[in-house]
C-alpha cells in the first residue's frame, strides 16, 4: 500500500514539474502578448486622461510601487506623452514577464521529484 501511494505521489510531482515547465514559457510569452494588445489599444486612444488606465493594471504591481510608495506622477518618467508611457510599459513588461518566469521556474522546482543517487550516478558517466 505504501509503495503504490509514493509511486503515485511521485507520478503526480513529475505531472506539476512538467506542466510548470511548459506553463514557466507560455504564462510570459502570453503576457508579453497581451502587452501588445495593450499598447495598440493605448495607442490608438486619444491622449486624455484616461488612455492609460490599462497600461497602469496591466503593469499594476509597478504602478503601486511608483504611485504610493515612491509618490511619483503616472508614468515617472519625462518625455513626450508616448515616449514617456513606452519608457514605462515596455521595462515593465519585460521585468513582469521575467518575474513570471521565475515564479513558475521555482514551483518546478519545487515538485520536482528528488532523482535517487544511484541515478545521479549514472547519468554523470
Amino acid at each position: 500500500m505504501m509503495a503504490n501511494e509514493s509511486k503515485l505521489g511521485n507520478n503526480m510531482k513529475v505531472s506539476l514539474s512538467r506542466l510548470f515547465r511548459l506553463m514557466k514559457f507560455i504564462v510570459p510569452a502570453l503576457y508579453i502578448a497581451g502587452a501588445m494588445v495593450i499598447w495598440l489599444a493605448f495607442y490608438r486612444t486619444n491622449p486624455d486622461g484616461l488612455a492609460n488606465i490599462w497600461i497602469a493594471i496591466y503593469t499594476f504591481p509597478f504602478f503601486i510601487i511608483g504611485t504610493f510608495l515612491l509618490g511619483g506622477e503616472f508614468p515617472y518618467v519625462p518625455g513626450r506623452y508616448y515616449e514617456a508611457h513606452a519608457l514605462y510599459f515596455w521595462p515593465s513588461v519585460a521585468l513582469l514577464a521575467l518575474a513570471l518566469f521565475f515564479i513558475f521556474h521555482a514551483l518546478q522546482k519545487i515538485v520536482q521529484p528528488a532523482v535517487p543517487v544511484d541515478a545521479q550516478k549514472a547519468a554523470r558517466h
